[in-house]
């Protein structure tokens, strides 16, 4: 009798063993990169390198999840954190000066190591530093059109890992991260939006503006993608948006007015190219975006830019009778 209680006692602990919820795996929905074809890149000089004497920060966002920052407004540079019992996610860097702060931040205050790095698009004032993290051992994921300009611009930043082309999902620490990038492009063709769905927040990173018109003569620019993500982000409805710059988190509300000024600022110089206005005539005449002249940032600076931006978009975009 008392060897059937310890064969059943046995059996017990078997089957709660197997029933058990299984412990935090990190994984990802994306493909590998072959890292030896990239091995000894030639790579330019970083400017960060040295660039230590700038502010930084790192504060909570809501529910662990923490926004980093270094530089002061209005050339700040931001990412989300997110921190797990299986280590930290982070979005972007920036500087690899801080960078490496970041890193010792997030040992430090949470004793966490970074085990994912999301690049949100292949420019280097967001992704320098990101070598720093890959170096300790995080995994860098990035939409698959980012590795070309990265290895042909000879940017001095992480090689990206692994690659995805529209959806990807990361799971670390019980926590689903969901990546989304825009096939028609946006703010260069390799974006990256970054969702939390626990947190109701989102990485939506130049594409988004808080309170802010976008920046200058909107440079690597694709106008159809980015009115096709601006719809996409309002559809997700979060709370909070990071919007890679400035010093506040976005709105759904924010997303929804930055589309309806691109719109109108679109139609208006469409309108005017149409009508046969040349370039001197018809810049002075576009009203978008005299709403927010009180309540955005850039005005006197950017708007004018933005229709400079616009203008060459459209003009390149059309065919009339010839």
């Amino acid at each position: 009798m008392a060897h059937m209680k310890t064969l059943t006692r046995a059996a017990t602990l078997a089957v709660a063993t197997l029933i058990a919820p299984a412990a935090f795996a990190a994984s990802d929905t994306a493909e590998p990169v072959d890292q030896t074809v990239y091995e000894g890149r030639e790579t330019l000089p970083d400017p960060t390198e040295g660039q230590c004497d700038v502010e930084r920060s790192l504060v909570e966002f809501k529910d662990n999840l923490w926004r980093h920052t270094n530089g002061s407004f209005p050339a700040t540079h931001s990412g989300l954190v997110l921190i797990t019992d299986e280590g930290a996610l982070v979005v972007d860097a920036g500087n690899t000066c801080v960078a490496k702060w970041l890193q010792d931040e997030i040992k430090t205050r949470f004793d966490a190591d970074i085990k994912y790095v999301v690049m949100t698009h292949a420019h280097f004032d967001h992704l320098a530093g990101t070598q720093v993290w890959q170096d300790a051992g995080a995994t860098v994921i990035a939409q698959r059109n980012a590795i070309e300009p990265i290895i042909g611009e000879k940017l001095p930043v992480a090689t990206p890992d692994r690659v995805f082309d529209t959806e990807a999902e990361i799971e670390l620490g019980g926590e689903t991260i969901l990546l989304h990038h825009e096939p028609a492009g946006s703010h260069s063709n390799s974006m990256v939006q970054v969702v939390f769905p626990r947190q109701q927040a989102m990485q939506c990173t130049d594409v988004c503006q808080s309170k802010t018109f976008p920046y200058m003569d909107f440079l690597d620019f694709y106008y159809d993608g980015w009115i096709n993500t601006l719809d996409w982000v309002i559809e997700q409805d979060v709370d909070l948006i990071d919007v890679g710059h400035y010093n506040d988190p976005a709105t759904t509300e924010d997303i929804v007015a930055l589309r309806d000024y691109m719109v109108d600022l679109h139609d208006q110089v469409l309108a005017r190219l149409r009508e046969g206005m040349v370039w001197d005539q018809l810049w002075r005449t576009i009203t978008a975006g005299n709403e927010h002249k009180e309540d955005w940032f850039g005005y006197d600076n950017m708007r004018w830019a933005n229709i400079v931006g616009m203008y060459r978009w459209v003009n390149n975009h059309r065919r009339g009778v010839w």
